[in-house]
């Protein structure tokens, strides 16, 4: 069985895992962070790409979770990331394969980004963010293309590894419910219950891309039943609203993917911006089918805290309307209101990824993002008729989530990786797009 090969070809790294929950467990979290970043220098000197970058993802995600065991991955993360970053540099020239397309193609707002931190009233703390999005932005795709380029099995393994990742919290959550929920709802071994969901959002296209360049062997079939339990049960679980409506537009566009691209585009900009009058008469819907509970019908009218979140990003984007407050400007911002937020119901940022880059980088800095965005989007509906399905339901998420915004999350680490795959897609047989969305 696929999975089981998988686990027992990385059975070394996967012990690595266990190790990391132990010393974040016992140690002090900077002691802990220390030893983490000690082994993955001994990962690095297995010059084994497809275990350097798999480790890599690990650490996001891990320091994705508020587990107090996994503490250390805040601090761990960036030790990640300038080892990487290092380790890439130093074999640049015998790496197989090095795509550095969608980091050109965002280059111009990567470069106004960093610059929008001088003015930042937290220098370093811009900076620090600023330069950590451009490095994934340099890092993951060329990552992921050399770890494919040195061994064709790779996506299927760092499939798998995302797999585990999902059964692994399933398995906890048997045992230990309390350990991966949340305000009574799942939320696997991410942080919150919208984590997770955000990661199933990301998740599927990949699962989707990577699965349609493998034969349909018994194999890959009966791990593609394993994947679909897993997302299926997690997806229930978690309850998150935006999870669920992101899954059937990808459902969606796959049925419509014939339609021009200009009709495309406008049936997925009337979806988003009709979301709003359509929470506004779903309550009446799920009070007609007893799902009341289940899809927190009386959190709808306010969008569980977004709309006032939006309204109140609207309102603090004038004072840095042009050119941005600096990365973490938004974080700062909502951290310094949260009190008065909180009686109007609001939690968390700014629940949105392109109000958020507005804030931190200007009308400027959002301008140069959607151009960059826009350029990745067209060479990549270019390429093969599944790929805008799968970008709208992604950018769905982005539309209520800030994810997309902040560069040390899982999330935008698997979204740049669903786009190095795009752009780098090869023809497939004639009825594959068919084959492809036979699987939903």
């Amino acid at each position: 069985m696929l999975l089981i090969q998988h686990i027992k070809q990385f059975k070394d790294l996967y012990l690595y895992f266990l190790v990391w929950a132990a010393v974040g467990a016992f140690l002090p979290r900077f002691v802990a962070a220390g030893v983490v970043i000690l082994s993955y220098i001994l990962v690095l000197r297995t010059r084994d790409l497809s275990k350097i970058f798999i480790a890599f993802v690990a650490i996001l995600i891990l320091s994705d979770s508020r587990a107090h065991v996994f503490d250390f991955a805040a601090q761990a993360k960036i030790g990640f990331v300038v080892l990487l970053f290092g380790y890439i540099i130093f074999n640049y020239r015998n790496l197989r394969s090095v795509d550095t397309k969608i980091f050109r193609i965002f280059l111009p707002f990567l470069l106004f980004a960093i610059l929008a931190s001088f003015w930042s009233s937290s220098l370093f703390i811009a900076l620090q963010k600023s330069i950590s999005y451009a490095l994934i932005y340099f890092l993951v795709p060329i990552g992921y293309s050399s770890a494919a380029a040195e061994d064709e099995r790779f996506p299927l393994d760092f499939l798998c590894f995302l797999t585990v990742c999902l059964g692994i919290g399933l398995v906890i959550h048997v045992f230990n419910p309390a350990f991966t929920t949340l305000g009574g709802r799942y939320r696997g071994i991410l942080g919150n219950p919208n984590g997770l969901g955000i990661f199933l959002t990301v998740v599927f296209p990949l699962f989707f891309l990577i699965t349609s360049k493998v034969k349909s062997t018994t194999a890959a079939w009966r791990f593609d039943y394993i994947f679909y339990l897993f997302f299926l049960a997690s997806l229930l679980l978690t309850g998150s609203r935006t999870a669920l409506f992101a899954f059937l537009i990808l459902v969606f566009f796959l049925r419509v993917r014939y339609l021009s691209n200009t009709v495309s585009i406008i049936l997925f900009v009337g979806l988003v911006l009709g979301y709003e009058y359509f929470l506004q008469q779903l309550p009446l819907l799920i009070s007609t089918l007893g799902l009341e509970e289940y899809l927190r019908a009386d959190t709808l009218n306010e969008g569980s805290g977004r709309f006032v979140a939006w309204a109140f990003a609207w309102e603090k984007i004038n004072n840095v309307f042009f050119v941005g407050g600096g990365f973490g400007y938004t974080e700062s911002l909502y951290q310094i209101f949260k009190d008065e937020l909180s009686l109007l119901g609001h939690q968390g940022n700014a629940h949105n990824s392109y109000l958020t880059l507005w804030l931190d980088t200007g009308l400027l800095g959002v301008l140069l993002y959607l151009t960059g965005m826009l350029r990745l989007v067209m060479l990549s509906s270019s390429k093969t008729l599944i790929a805008l399905p799968l970008i709208y339901s992604v950018l769905f998420s982005t539309n209520f989530e800030s994810w997309l915004s902040a560069s040390l999350n899982p999330f935008t680490s698997l979204f740049i990786i669903m786009f190095t795959i795009l752009v780098s897609w090869q023809s497939l047989p004639n009825d594959a797009d068919e084959l492809l969305t036979e699987k939903i």
